[in-house]
């Protein structure tokens, strides 16, 4: 089934990445190109600059370098155009060029002027084996080189004074070049992650107003699988009587008319309403109050339904849970109208005291010897699947189901305090798998539609 949400986004998602666009993109113009790909290798076109850089180096530093160790030289040069494609190469060939200076005890200055950009690319590594490497190296060849080329040159007192100047320069060399590019990785890694961040909050957000829209959506098919479903239940009650009873009792037929007028003026005031609201009209906050609660009940008891109703405490709470219980007990007693053996009495308790609880109690006509899982033996399901869902909303939970004869149904939604989580039922775990199945697998599979 195509998911409702496969389709480009909604206008606020929509002006909020380009807020974020808009926001942003100064953060990706300030940001240093990517040194690598994703995978740590480097471009084409990287690489062709690398292999020219080298080439141009070797053109400009090995002439002077003739009387010198030119191997050194060569090998920097190779290093440079290595230093991003293979770089174990260029590790290699850069401590082989110092080795060879060490070992011939000839410092190719000008060709050192390399060292600095192949530490700055070991410190810009985006693996973080290469840039410890090149952090082990600098420490070995500050701590090493000099000393060593030092005593070789035999300079007796001044050696410490030569290891400590030669040290320092190594230190700039070697140090500053892998810190530069630390840094650089750094500043690079920073901002990306600050874009990740942004643009993640940016989804988060679509996906909470997709799944407020499939809450609302859900909501609204309640309201109108409630009204619809107890308005005719009501009708049809009402008509068959008022046929049956149009000859012999003609007073009898007129009430029936007139409790069939009563409920489709109600049901017309309900639909407008929710047409209004899936329209996205602000509609006013009109709870239900004692009064309507008794024209239910008065409908219900004219339909020929024998009711024991009872109610502790006050009806309270906020407007939402105050309507939800008013579907809730219209449901009930529709299912137990159209699917109940109408001559048992249905038992109707109701309890304001903490929260709101519901309990209805019916009987189960023999033909329904087992009753179907929608109702009251054998409702389609929607009624029950939307109760559950309207009930778990609110943040309770809701149970039905045969109990010894009867359809029993049951429902809590408790008062919690405020911005804290609403208590489930304990030792219920029906309770929870129906809230569960009518909150959180509802989050999942938006969720997964709008990433899809």
């Amino acid at each position: 089934m195509r998911s409702a949400f496969a389709r480009p986004l909604p206008r606020p998602v929509r002006s909020r990445v380009s807020w974020v666009w808009r926001t942003q993109a100064p953060l990706f113009a300030r940001a240093p190109v990517d040194f690598y790909e994703s995978d740590g290798r480097p471009t084409r076109r990287q690489a062709a600059v690398d292999a020219a850089v080298g080439l141009l180096y070797l053109l400009v530093v090995l002439p002077p370098q003739w009387e010198g160790p030119p191997v050194a030289g060569v090998l920097l040069g190779l290093a440079l155009a290595l230093r991003r494609l293979l770089v174990p190469a260029m590790v290699a060939l850069a401590v082989g060029a110092g080795v060879l200076q060490l070992a011939t005890q000839a410092l190719a200055l000008p060709a050192d002027l390399a060292y600095p950009l192949l530490f700055y690319s070991l410190g810009r590594h985006p693996v973080r084996q290469w840039r410890r490497t090149g952090l082990v190296t600098a420490a070995v060849a500050t701590a090493i080189g000099p000393p060593w080329m030092a005593w070789q040159g035999h300079l007796g007192l001044q050696w410490v004074t030569t290891s400590l100047i030669l040290g320092s320069f190594t230190a700039v060399v070697a140090f500053g070049g892998w810190l530069t590019g630390l840094v650089r990785w750094q500043n690079a890694a920073s901002i990306r992650d600050r874009i990740d961040a942004r643009l993640a909050a940016v989804e988060q957000r679509r996906l909470n107003d997709a799944y407020a829209e499939q809450v609302e959506r859900a909501r609204i098919a309640a309201d109108m699988h409630d009204v619809v479903a107890h308005t005719w239940a009501v009708v049809a009650a009402q008509a068959d009587g008022a046929r049956y009873a149009l000859r012999d009792s003609p007073e009898d037929a007129e009430r029936a008319l007139g409790v069939i007028a009563d409920t489709a003026r109600t049901t017309m005031s309900d639909l407008r309403r929710i047409v209004a609201e899936l329209r996205g009209q602000q509609t006013p906050d009109d709870p239900p109050d004692r009064e309507r609660e008794e024209q239910l009940l008065a409908r219900m008891r004219a339909s020929g339904m024998r009711l024991e109703s009872t109610t502790d405490g006050e009806p309270h709470g906020s407007p939402m849970v105050m309507l939800t219980a008013h579907r809730l007990l219209g449901e009930a007693l529709t299912n137990a109208l159209k699917h109940g053996d109408l001559g048992r009495p249905v038992v109707v308790h109701q309890d304001w005291r903490d929260g709101y609880a519901l309990h209805v109690r019916n009987g189960i006509p023999v033909r329904s010897a087992r009753p179907a899982p929608g109702g009251a033996g054998g409702a389609s399901g929607h009624g029950r699947i939307g109760m559950a869902q309207r009930a778990a909303i609110a943040g309770g939970w809701l149970t039905s189901g045969a109990r010894e004869g009867e359809w029993v149904v049951e429902a809590r939604i408790p008062q919690r305090p405020s911005g804290g989580p609403a208590p489930g039922r304990p030792g219920d775990p029906a309770g929870a798998r129906d809230r569960q199945s009518a909150g959180t697998e509802h989050r999942e599979e938006v969720s997964h539609d709008v990433r899809e």
